[in-house]
Order: C-alpha cells, then sequence, then structure tokens
C-alpha cells in the first residue's frame, strides 16, 4: 500500500471514527444540557476545562516528539516507547495530585470541588492513553486507538443515559461514570499497542534529556495553547458565574467537533511531513499546499451556513432555555476556518525542527487571549469570550504563517481562497432566502449547491484527479 493510500486509509478511520464518536458526544451533550440545566451544564464544563491544565503536565509534548522520531527510526520505537512510559507514569501521578491540591486553595463551591476530586483521576488513564496512541499514529493505524474510543464512547453513553432515565441521578454519578469508561479505554489501548511495540524499559537518562529538551518547545506551547483554549470558560466561570458558562459551552460543544476535520487529516499527514522534511522539500510543499486547500474547501462553508442556521440549530438541539448560545455560535463557528489553517502551520512548524517558533507563535495568542477575555468578558459575557477566542485564532494564524513563510514557503492562500469563497457566497445566497426550509433538507440542499459552485468554477484540477487514482488504486 503506498504512503497515499495509507495516509487517506487512516484519515479515512479517523474521520469515522471521530464522526460516530462525535455524534454519540453530541447526543449525550445535548441530553445532558437538557438535564442538567445551564447551572449543571455549567458546574459540568468546568470541572472538565479546570483538568486540562494539568493534564498537560502528564505529556509534555512528548507525544508528538515521538511520533517524530518513531518515524524516522522505527527500530528505536520499544526503547523510546519504554522511557517514555516510565516519564508518563511519574508526570501523571503528580498531575492529578496536584489537580487536587490546587482546587482545594480556591473558593469554589464544595459540590464544585468534590466533582474535580472525582474527575482529577481521568487525567491519568487519558495521559496513558495518548501514550499508546503515539504508537498507532507513528504507524499510520489509528485504527485500533480509534475502537478503543468508541468503546469508550458506547460505553460512558450508555452509563450516563442509566443514571439520568433510569437512576435520575447526580452529576457525581456521571463524572464516576466518565472515569470508569476512560480507565476501560486505556486498557483496550494497551492491549492493541502490543500488536506494534513491545517496551524496552532499560532506563537511559541520557535519552530522557534528549527528549526533554526536544519536548520543551513543544511542552511549553501546548500549556500556552491551554492556556488560551479553555482559560475562557475558567475565567467566565470565575467572573460571571455557572450559567454564562453553560450557555457558552452549549455553542462551543457544538463548534468543537468540527475541528475534526483538520485534526484526522494532520494525524495521518504529520508523519509523512516529518519523513519529507528529511526526504523532500518539495514534497512537504505539495502535501502542505494541498492539505491547506482542501481545508479551506471544507471550512468555508460550514462556517458560513452554521453562521446564517445559528438560532435553528441551538433551538433544535437544546430548547429555548439556551437560546443565548446562538450569537455565541455564529461567532465561534469561525474559529473552525482558522483552526483548519493553523492546524496545518503549526505542525509544519514541527515536522521542519522550528518547536521555538510553534511555541513564539502560542505565547503571542495566549497574551492577546487572556488580555481579551479581561476586557471583553465584563461587558459582554459569553459573546465576550466567543470574540476573544475567534481573534486570537486570527493571531495565531498571522503568526504561524509568518514564520512557515520564512523558512519554507509563501503560499498564497489568497490564490487559494478566490474559488471556495465564491462558491461559499453563492451558497449563502441560497440559504438565506429559504431558511424557513426544515433544516434538515436545507442542509443537503446547500451543501449540493456549493459543490455545483466549484465544479462550474473549476476549482478541480487534474493534479486531484491524480490524487484520488492513487488512493483508490490497488496496486
Amino acid at each position: 500500500m503506498s504512503t497515499v493510500q495509507r495516509v487517506a486509509r487512516n484519515t479515512g478511520i479517523i474521520i469515522a471514527g471521530d464522526v460516530i464518536f462525535r455524534l454519540i458526544s453530541l447526543v449525550v451533550t445535548i441530553y445532558l444540557a437538557r438535564y442538567l440545566g445551564p447551572v449543571g451544564f455549567g458546574k459540568y464544563n468546568f470541572v472538565f476545562a479546570y483538568l486540562v491544565f494539568f493534564s498537560i503536565i502528564t505529556d509534555l509534548g512528548l507525544q508528538r516528539i515521538l511520533v517524530r522520531e518513531i518515524s524516522r527510526n522505527p527500530l528505536g520505537a520499544p526503547k523510546l516507547i519504554g522511557n517514555a512510559c516510565v516519564m508518563k507514569l511519574i508526570l501523571s501521578v503528580f498531575a492529578t495530585v496536584l489537580a487536587i491540591i490546587v482546587i482545594s486553595f480556591m473558593s469554589y463551591p464544595t459540590d464544585t470541588t468534590t466533582y474535580v476530586y472525582i474527575a482529577a483521576f481521568s487525567i491519568f488513564f487519558s495521559s496513558f492513553t495518548d501514550h499508546y496512541a503515539t504508537i498507532f499514529k507513528a504507524n499510520l493505524r489509528m485504527d485500533y486507538h480509534t475502537i478503543a474510543k468508541l468503546t469508550f464512547k458506547v460505553l460512558s453513553a450508555g452509563l450516563i443515559f442509566w443514571i439520568i432515565f433510569v437512576l435520575h441521578g447526580t452529576l457525581t454519578q456521571i463524572i464516576l461514570a466518565l472515569v470508569f469508561s476512560e480507565g476501560i479505554k486505556t486498557l483496550i489501548n494497551y492491549s492493541f499497542s502490543r500488536k506494534f511495540v513491545r517496551p524496552q524499559f532499560n532506563i537511559d537518562f541520557k535519552l530522557w534529556k534528549y527528549l526533554l529538551k526536544e519536548c520543551l518547545p513543544v511542552a511549553l506551547s501546548s500549556v500556552i495553547f491551554v492556556i488560551y483554549h479553555r482559560i475562557d470558560v475558567v475565567m467566565l466561570s470565575i467572573m460571571q458565574g455557572d450559567v454564562p458558562v453553560g450557555i457558552y459551552s452549549a455553542a462551543y460543544k457544538l463548534s468543537e467537533p468540527l475541528s475534526l476535520i483538520p485534526f484526522a487529516l494532520m494525524t495521518s499527514i504529520f508523519p509523512v511531513m516529518s519523513a519529507s522534511f528529511k526526504r523532500s522539500k518539495e514534497r512537504l510543499i505539495s502535501i502542505y499546499r494541498l492539505t491547506i486547500r482542501y481545508l479551506l474547501i471544507i471550512s468555508l462553508p460550514i462556517s458560513i451556513g452554521t453562521a446564517i442556521l445559528a438560532d435553528k440549530i441551538i433551538v433544535v438541539i437544546y430548547g429555548m432555555e439556551f437560546a443565548g448560545s446562538a450569537t455565541a455560535l455564529q461567532i465561534l463557528i469561525w474559529v473552525l476556518v482558522f483552526t483548519s489553517t493553523n492546524s496545518v502551520l503549526l505542525d509544519i512548524l514541527v515536522a521542519i525542527d522550528k518547536q521555538k517558533l510553534h511555541t513564539l507563535s502560542i505565547a503571542l495568542c495566549a497574551v492577546v487571549n487572556i488580555t481579551l477575555n479581561f476586557i471583553l468578558i465584563p461587558t459582554l459575557s459569553y459573546n465576550g469570550a466567543a470574540i476573544a477566542t475567534v481573534a486570537t485564532n486570527i493571531v495565531l494564524y498571522i503568526a504561524s504563517f509568518f514564520f512557515v513563510s520564512k523558512h519554507l514557503i509563501v503560499l498564497p492562500i489568497h490564490k487559494i481562497l478566490i474559488k471556495p469563497l465564491i462558491s461559499s457566497v453563492i451558497m449563502a445566497g441560497f440559504v438565506y432566502y429559504i431558511t424557513d426550509l426544515n433544516i434538515f433538507l436545507l442542509v443537503p440542499l446547500a451543501a449540493g449547491i456549493y459543490l455545483v459552485a466549484l465544479f462550474v468554477l473549476k476549482e478541480f484540477q487534474k493534479e486531484d484527479v491524480d490524487m484520488m487514482k492513487k488512493i483508490v488504486s490497488r496496486r
């Protein structure tokens, strides 16, 4: 199987698995929001947003560097995985304990603190889940990780629905169900990982030193990335309370799943980018250009269509109790366009050994995000947090595009954007004038119009046909 086929297969598996995963998540989120209400849903989202800050400690950038190193030297995988496993164990225990200690000194209600105590143990399990996923990423075999993810989601969804509909239970029971399911997922990933690598636990502190040195820029950027990515929920909770967090999270939970598109593609493309940097700069540039192009083709119409239909979407999914989430969704959906391009740009910086520039880009964004949240949340509440999130992603795009242009190539994004943008505007006009149509009919019709417009404008060229032939070819 060729590299193109392997990437396409791996990406297809990730997308298919994530679509199912996120559809189940969406259904669970809808019922949780309706069952818990804005206050309870706000507490639920705060707990896991808070824990994300401590989850960073469990990785320190190890996962991305391990994928890079294993892609370049597959024979060294057992030693790399074994040593990283010991490092993970130490970091995971420290992160879990630290999360519990810190929340104890914060002035949150007793119930919120208790939720954090329980949920903190998910940090330990998710750390090792991500560690084993490194093996699957490096081997372009994310089907194993997808099986584990779906098992976790089906199990946790079943337990949550049982708690809601049978037990009429509490948020405490819901969080316990999630922690238990996370533990099962870790065991499944561990079992699958042994098909590829049997870790060698001969401790090599020289290797530790090398990994930590290489990881440090990525680790720092991960810390800063999480600060700007999830600080909005924590700041909303502190400055505005649980209800705004619940309303904001309802919108965020609808826009966030769409990030699976760039995530799935870049999970498969990153190992190829890393290898191409050492073998063929021209191939790396070609991958860069095609990836940006296809992500823009996909993300632009989704963002524009969602912005127009936000009122309908929120009421259909959550009900009138969350009507305030519509404006936040109209703002947050534009994150998708920038997340798509940023994911490519940031991964390229790591692939070409420019982790420090990756970190610098994220650091700038953290400062921008925190500053904007402080300014906007007191006056605009959750809408202010949404504006800050979009603005931060725009800054990240500008910074990362500048660095990639300086060290690789200046890609003419404006030329790549023209035809998808024109097609999206045509689609938007159609959606705007027939918004009274049932949303389940409107969406596929709009997608059809967008695709027709792309073909009329001759967006798809010979290289696209050639690539599709490589993907489907069995030779």
